[in-house]
């Protein structure tokens, strides 16, 4: 199997983003340190944000320039579109299309709304992805401390000719080839993304997490001891192999739990979870999840306030809100 290139920091020329304007449109998790860690690097940065709104008083607050959104469209050569999901379509349908100009780089972090459809940019535009393997809030952290988070970037027009070399500019300039940063694609980035966080990190890790914790309390133990064994001692084994891998974390672990982990997590993670873990694919991939979710976001998101009010109820949740509280508390 063939490594693509990871691109560091030493493959990067900051100097070109250092001669372009920069407008962020959007000043949520990703926007706001997409914004500081560009202006950190000596980037021309502006907001585009609405008058009067939070977002443009806190930006402002810390000495970001501010305009309209239309205003910072047409002052700028770059326009990183860093809104949610559901309404990237709208904010670049109402604000951004009509003030765009030839020459101009719209720039995404996340390939969802090009890879089905929703915004189809005209054609006299150079339209590129930089994607943080990461939030926004840990992309800022890691730069404040020298460090950085790995990521990708993809091409999806290069009216340039010089895309890779703008993109690997704005990932030095963001802190991500400090880790580095490997070529993708808008279908592959967006489709592969979704899948990660339904099936693993949004999805399969809490609902396990809260299952087990269930199982255990029909099971008559203490929900302390329960919550330590489901939950607390999550980060210790994922920071084991996320840092070295599986065979680390197997040698590192006692033999009983290497062979009861791996003898019953075969039995767990069976056939029928795979098949469904391909359904979700299979979902991603051919749109279904996308009309469901821009149904859901068109209703006012009746499912997601449900869900949301049902995992604020969720015993494990009530638990652990004690617990770390006191665990966490300055004596």
């Amino acid at each position: 199997m063939e490594i693509p290139k990871i691109y560091k920091d030493s493959d990067a020329d900051i100097n070109i983003i250092l001669s372009k304007k920069v407008g962020i449109v959007g000043f949520g998790n990703q926007g706001r340190a997409h914004a500081l860690n560009l202006r950190d690097s000596g980037v021309d940065v502006c907001i585009g944000v609405r008058e009067g709104s939070k977002s443009r008083k806190l930006a402002e607050s810390i000495g970001l320039s501010c305009g309209s959104i239309s205003e910072t469209v047409e002052y700028c050569d770059i326009i990183s579109l860093l809104v949610p999901d559901q309404v990237m379509g709208d904010v670049f349908q109402t604000h951004i299309v009509s003030n765009l100009r030839e020459g101009q780089t719209l720039l995404f972090a996340h390939g969802y709304n090009i890879q089905y459809d929703v915004i189809q940019p005209p054609e006299f535009l150079t339209v590129v992805m930089a994607a943080p393997s990461g939030s926004g809030s840990e992309l800022r952290k890691q730069y404040k401390a020298g460090k950085g988070i790995p990521g990708l970037f993809a091409i999806y027009q290069d009216l340039i000719g010089e895309s890779r070399e703008l993109l690997l500019s704005y990932c030095k300039a963001i802190g991500l080839t400090r880790m580095g940063v490997f070529e993708s694609s808008f279908k592959e980035e967006t489709e592969t993304d979704l899948f990660g966080e339904q099936v693993i990190l949004t999805g399969g890790i809490p609902k396990i997490i809260q299952s087990s914790y269930k199982v255990l309390l029909e099971a008559g133990y203490s929900p302390v001891t329960s919550w330590f064994v489901c939950y607390y001692e999550l980060k210790t084994i994922v920071d084991m192999f996320h840092s070295k891998g599986f065979e680390f974390m197997n040698s590192a672990i006692s033999d009983t739990a290497e062979y009861g982990g791996i003898t019953r997590g075969k039995r767990i993670i069976n056939k029928h979870v795979e098949n469904e873990m391909r359904k979700a694919l299979k979902e991603i991939q051919s749109g279904q999840f996308h009309k469901e979710w821009q149904k859901e976001a068109e209703d006012g998101f009746p499912t997601l306030s449900k869900l949301r009010e049902e995992e604020k109820n969720l015993p494990i949740q009530k638990i652990g809100n004690s617990i770390l509280k006191d665990l966490f508390k300055k004596k």
